[in-house]
């Protein structure tokens, strides 16, 4: 009995000998920034790092499927982080070497003909230091709920829970950092600076979420907001697969929702498009993973 339950934690899903459908997303992602800035021929540095990214990335799915070993394909599946936040970081480079220009003007054109008018000009009448503050904090745990949750995943999830988790994530990822090389944009915050008749002021977290910003965005990272898209998500993973964090999440992600708009960083056309890839991305991930695991006869995950 002992044997048997040690074999069962090595177990290998037998989906794992084969492409996964995140991983044609994030190579897809690289690839295009590849040849349309080899096309301008222009950031050759940048050139070169996708290049090697994508070597590194293509040889542990290449070593997963070839091994089937449980520690590489879990390595396969852990560097998808890692190449995510390359990418991301990226796109303050690319974006003026393409010559893309940002579209700030389109998207609150296309808010003030939703909502009529920017709602980040709208909720100046509520401003103080405290909810300031309280927004903040709320805009700052996503970072921490994303990364806690991919950490303990990584190393503490079965194969099959993390394969699920990347399934869905990283296909929203790929398709959202392309839409920042696509439809480039800087804020509310940067584009209507001079509109702003109240400042943002707060205590230690604003200040703390204010830097946090300044150094950790990509300057183009406005559509869709990936920020709701990915808390959504989290959220609906939560809620299948970890019921406390679903819980313990559900009003930070609320107040999420809520500082993306307050402290003037996107867009309600950023946050509908982010809600609506988040959903897509969600249940195709489970669609597929349904299907590739039936196929492979291994299916469970393990739920907190």
């Amino acid at each position: 009995m002992v044997q048997k339950q040690e074999n069962d934690k090595i177990k290998i899903p037998g989906y794992f000998n084969k492409i996964l459908l995140h991983e044609i997303f994030m190579t897809g992602l690289f690839v295009q920034l590849l040849i349309r800035l080899v096309i301008c021929g222009t950031l050759w540095t940048w050139v070169l790092i996708y290049t090697a990214v994508l070597m590194i990335y293509i040889g542990f799915i290449h070593q997963g499927i070839i091994t089937m070993s449980p520690l590489i394909n879990r390595l396969r599946l852990i560097t998808n982080m890692i190449i995510m936040n390359i990418a991301f970081t990226s796109i303050k480079y690319v974006i003026p070497a393409l010559g893309k220009t940002p579209q700030d003007n389109r998207l609150m054109m296309i808010d003030q003909f939703i909502v009529g008018s920017d709602l980040s000009l709208w909720v100046q009448r509520f401003y103080s230091k405290p909810l300031t503050e309280i927004m903040s904090i709320g805009y700052m745990l996503f970072i921490l709920f994303l990364f806690l949750t991919f950490i303990l995943y990584s190393f503490r999830a079965d194969l099959n829970k993390l394969s699920r988790f990347c399934l869905g994530l990283f296909i929203l990822y790929g398709i959202g950092i392309s839409g920042y090389s696509v439809v480039p944009a800087q804020g509310p915050y940067i584009f209507l600076a001079d509109e702003y008749s109240r400042p943002l002021e707060g205590y230690l977290f604003t200040e703390l979420n204010r830097l946090m910003v300044a150094f950790g965005s990509s300057a183009y990272d406005v559509f869709p907001s990936l920020h709701v898209g990915v808390g959504l998500f989290l959220l609906m993973f939560y809620r299948r697969y970890d019921r406390p964090f679903f819980s313990c999440y559900l009003l930070p992600f609320v107040l999420l929702v809520m500082s993306t708009i307050y402290l003037r960083y996107h867009y309600v056309i950023d946050l509908v498009c982010g809600v609506m890839l988040s959903l897509a991305c969600f249940h195709l991930g489970d669609y597929v993973f349904k299907k590739i695991s039936d196929e492979s006869r291994d299916h469970s995950i393990s739920k907190t």
